[in-house]
């Protein structure tokens, strides 16, 4: 077959083949290399050669015109030549470099941060840990938008102080040094499932960039509870009964809040919680006052959760909620003193002024913690297992009756499940 210098001009002018025929030319310039050009019009350049494991020369196509410029074809068919020089297939030696790229990005998906942080909340719930779905919501929050699509080990203590200082810069430092604590859980787990050999957060730099957490020493005082329990009206029943709890009782939010009909005993006046609904992890017996009686009965409509949203889901009380309660605080606080201010304060303080309360009313701490499920020492975890009803009941009574002076309630009428407290040395 007579070769032809190829050229960009000579390809665009060839003319399709006969119907049902095909014809070739083969190019001067690089030995083996041609054209097929089909009935269609398609060009595709070809190579012809003995290739290995063939004794004969054979042909096979490099790719079409269009998709190959001319000088790509000759640049591959020369590339080509040079493989099978060396004994070595081109088929072969592409299929191994597609399949390498494949492996390559397989890797990098599996250590794709999204999915690396998808493996690690699933760890978290097989594990147990309460806040796996808070944990889950923070991650893709704060760090996703930032860090989807990197590879784990591509994630540098800059890049971690970048979401840490972003979270400061809206007035959050606590929530940010929590987020913090995570994202080196999380990179602890890169490590310990071998993605890592070693993590990059640096809780030292956290410290000297973010700060410290300061030990929260906030306790409402009476006039505060007072607005309190006033601007919990404004609230929709749910939200006003699942705050009023927490003060009631001294339960934690999620506690109160995702309360449920199974752990209410109207018959022998107790709120029982099990371990997987506690922060230590063990069971926790409420005993059941007068007003946290009526203010359970109140919802007894409520099919599951006993407190229930205008969504008909659990209650939950996130910033904007509680930014309501703050205005109507703050507007309670003004209605006597129009220059009133109302100190910050969140959710869990409302814990530390119910054990604040308590202890002014010479109740002991061993009481105290144990009505607030606070941990205990390993010792009398293993041998010490009494609820202390009792006196739990005595010291939340005690409380309730505090509680309803503050608030400007009468007292209960003696019958009205009031049990005298007996403080103990």
């Amino acid at each position: 077959m007579a070769r032809e210098t190829f050229t960009d001009k000579r390809l665009k002018a060839l003319r399709a083949a006969e119907t049902g025929k095909r014809y070739d030319l083969q190019d001067a310039i690089v030995p083996g290399l041609g054209v097929r050009v089909t009935d269609k019009g398609t060009v595709t350049f070809t190579l012809t050669t003995r290739f290995p494991g063939s004794t004969n020369p054979t042909r096979r196509a490099l790719g079409e015109y269009g998709a190959l410029t001319l000088d790509q074809a000759r640049d591959k068919a020369r590339e080509w030549i040079a493989l099978i020089k060396k004994g070595v297939d081109p088929a072969k030696a592409e299929q191994e470099t597609r399949d390498a790229a494949e492996r390559a990005t397989k890797a990098k998906r599996e250590r794709a941060f999204e999915t690396v942080l998808a493996e690690f909340i699933k760890a978290r719930k097989r594990d147990g840990v309460k806040k796996w779905k808070e944990d889950e919501a923070d991650f893709q929050r704060e760090c996703l938008p930032r860090w989807k699509g990197r590879a784990v080990e591509d994630i540098t203590m800059s890049d971690i102080l970048e979401v840490l200082e972003a979270i400061n810069t809206r007035g959050k430092q606590r929530q940010s040094l929590n987020i913090g604590q995570k994202i080196g859980t999380f990179f602890s787990y890169c490590v310990d499932v071998e993605l890592l050999d070693t993590s990059p957060y640096r809780p030292k730099r956290v410290s000297k960039v973010i700060g410290t957490k300061q030990i929260r020493e906030r306790v409402l005082t009476p006039v505060e509870i007072a607005a309190f329990w006033k601007a919990t009206d404004k609230l929709h029943a749910a939200m006003r009964d699942a705050y009023r709890m927490l003060l009631l009782t001294g339960a934690r939010l999620n506690e109160a809040c995702k309360l449920q009909w199974t752990e209410v005993d109207f018959e022998r006046e107790r709120i029982v919680l099990e371990a997987d609904r506690t922060k230590q992890g063990r069971a926790h017996v409420i005993p059941m006052t007068t007003m946290v009686r009526e203010l359970l009965e109140g919802h007894k409509s409520n099919l599951r959760p006993v407190f229930i949203s205008p969504l008909k889901n659990a209650v939950t009380i996130n910033a904007k909620d509680k930014a309501a309660l703050d205005k109507g605080m703050l507007a309670a606080l003004r209605e006597n003193d129009p220059a009133a201010s109302l100190p910050d304060w969140v959710n869990h303080d409302l814990r530390r002024t119910v054990q604040t309360n308590m202890g002014d009313l010479e109740i002991t701490d061993d009481v105290i913690h144990a009505v607030v499920g606070h941990k205990t020492d390993r010792l009398t975890q293993t041998y010490n297992k009494s609820e202390r009803l009792t006196e739990k009941r005595a010291a939340l009574e005690a409380w309730e009756r505090r509680l309803r002076e503050i608030v400007g309630l009468p007292p209960l009428h003696v019958g009205d499940n009031v049990v005298p407290l007996k403080a103990t040395a």
